[in-house]
């Protein structure tokens, strides 16, 4: 059921005083960010009341406390000025109904964060962070797998003792609800569609305070919303349950090449060919086109084949003639394939993406442009790493229709992520030169791929149109929901559902 009348009339009474806050409270640059009202809406005696509300187990951290900078700061720190008034470890959902309930009141931005990796900025802000970190537990029950709303992707691989399994990303820290929220991109998704695919139920607290369950029998159009229609945008999703694969007898072998960038264009030929013939499936890969900052430029391919090694062997013949300069192919168990698929962490950093997601192959010409800006990328003196990344997609994330989740791009062959990445302290001139160059590959292809369409996953905050880029069609009846669960808009960033 959707909320009652009451509830709606109550959000609107609460969020009233919200709607008058600055639209850009977050997710800008520390530069471009807006003035908001933070410890100057909320008193000393206001940030006591709060304490006394929370349970046990919650820790309020403002400025000054030993352990604030460590909790305030989100991973991208292109952000990192941004100082929130307070950062709220929830520990219950009553945790996160009390702050919610508190920040209309007194005036205070806020945002949830599960784990912080927002390219845009859109998990910080200058008020009330509120982290569900400490809701970290994975559960499994029967097939299915319950997750507290600050699972990350590390959490989730901890607990396969129970060999149950849903497609997620190899960054161990990114946050489950942010990655299921806008769709969720990761190995096996075509052959076991996107995250969001996978969810069967989610809790959130709405903008009265109200928790409510949302499936596709309660709440059905919050439900189909929280498929893609991204995080932030209409409630704090608290709770998740899974439909998982077993994989107790799973075989895997994984890939992982690396190639001159002169070989990029018959690379990507070739893998093309692979996936559009593997209707099963069964292969996953990403194609990366990487100038290290370092002088060093090269087209990578990682990926893995379910099933044994000498059919992959089979399979990557025509690639293997291309005569990589690094080769490694093994079969492993599930697991442990999963395992050198997943990213290894390293010191926290500044980045920037934009995205394409088309619906055709690439062309030679759009490959050959690909490889001309990596070659030709200039890192500056902060010696910056540029790179294009293409997602694999297809298969089973395409047996969905676009209206049938929010996520929209279901007729894709890739999700292309155009970035770079430099180190903090880096001048805004030399930040702009890397911004510009980025800009101007994404323009290129917009053109050469005849496509608009941009990952929600991946937010550029200098994106025009990006309600079509990001949701397409779906934007109208994403709004209309919006309207309908946060009718005053207590929910907001600067790319918030329902602004312009």
């Amino acid at each position: 059921m959707p909320p009652t009348r009451r509830a709606v009339l109550r959000s609107g009474a609460l969020a009233a005083a919200g709607a008058a806050l600055p639209l850009g409270y977050a997710g800008r640059p520390a530069t471009a960010a807006a003035p908001s009202r933070t410890d100057q809406a909320a008193e000393p005696a206001a940030w006591r009341e709060l304490r006394r509300k929370l349970s046990p187990a919650a820790r309020l951290y403002r400025p000054g406390h030993q352990d604030y900078a460590s909790q305030a700061t989100a991973d991208n720190q292109r952000y990192a000025d941004v100082r929130p008034a307070g950062v709220l470890a929830c520990a219950t959902e009553d945790d996160v109904r009390t702050a919610v309930h508190w920040c209309a009141e007194h005036q205070v931005p806020f945002v949830p964060r599960s784990g912080g990796h927002n390219y845009a900025g859109h998990s910080t802000t200058p008020g009330l962070v509120l982290s569900l970190r400490p809701m970290h537990d994975v559960e499994p029950r029967g097939r299915r797998l319950h997750l507290g709303g600050g699972a990350t992707n590390s959490d989730v691989y901890a607990a396969r003792d129970a060999d149950l399994y849903f497609p997620g990303g190899r960054c161990p820290g990114v946050g489950v609800a942010g990655l299921t929220l806008g769709g969720g991109l990761g190995f096996n998704d075509r052959k076991w569609g996107l995250t969001c695919d996978r969810l069967t139920e989610t809790r959130v607290v709405l903008a009265d305070g109200t928790l409510v369950r949302a499936t596709e029998d309660e709440n059905a159009d919050l439900f189909w919303a929280c498929r893609g229609g991204a995080g932030g945008n209409f409630g704090i999703n608290t709770a998740f349950v899974f439909d998982a694969v077993p994989v107790d007898r799973q075989r895997a072998t994984v890939f992982d090449l690396s190639f001159p960038l002169t070989a990029g264009p018959a690379v990507v030929d070739e893998l093309q060919h692979l996936l559009d013939t593997d209707a099963s499936g069964d292969l996953d890969v990403r194609i990366g086109f990487k100038h290290a900052g370092d002088g060093i430029a090269a087209v990578w391919v990682l990926g893995q084949r379910l099933g044994p090694e000498d059919a992959l062997r089979r399979i990557l013949t025509g690639l293997l003639k291309l005569r990589p300069t690094k080769t490694f192919i093994e079969e492993r168990g599930f697991w442990a394939a999963q395992d050198h698929l997943m990213e290894t962490p390293g010191a926290k950093d500044c980045y920037a993406s934009r995205s394409l997601v088309p619906d055709r192959w690439m062309t030679t010409d759009a490959v050959a442009h690909m490889t001309e800006w990596t070659r030709t990328w200039q890192p500056g003196p902060a010696q910056a790493t540029g790179y294009l990344t293409l997602f694999a997609m297809g298969a089973a994330n395409s047996a969905p229709r676009p209206d049938e989740t929010a996520y929209p791009h279901r007729a894709a062959t890739f999700v292309i992520d155009i970035g770079t990445h430099w180190k903090p302290g880096t001048p805004p001139g030399q930040v702009d030169a890397l911004l510009d160059q980025t800009r101007a590959i994404h323009h290129t292809l917009r053109h050469r791929l005849r496509t608009d369409t941009a990952y929600v996953n991946f937010p550029d905050p200098d994106l025009r149109n990006w309600q079509h880029a990001y949701y397409g069609t779906n934007n109208t009846r994403l709004a209309e929901i919006k309207r309908r669960y946060d009718p005053a808009g207590l929910f907001r960033h600067p790319q918030a559902i329902g602004t312009h």
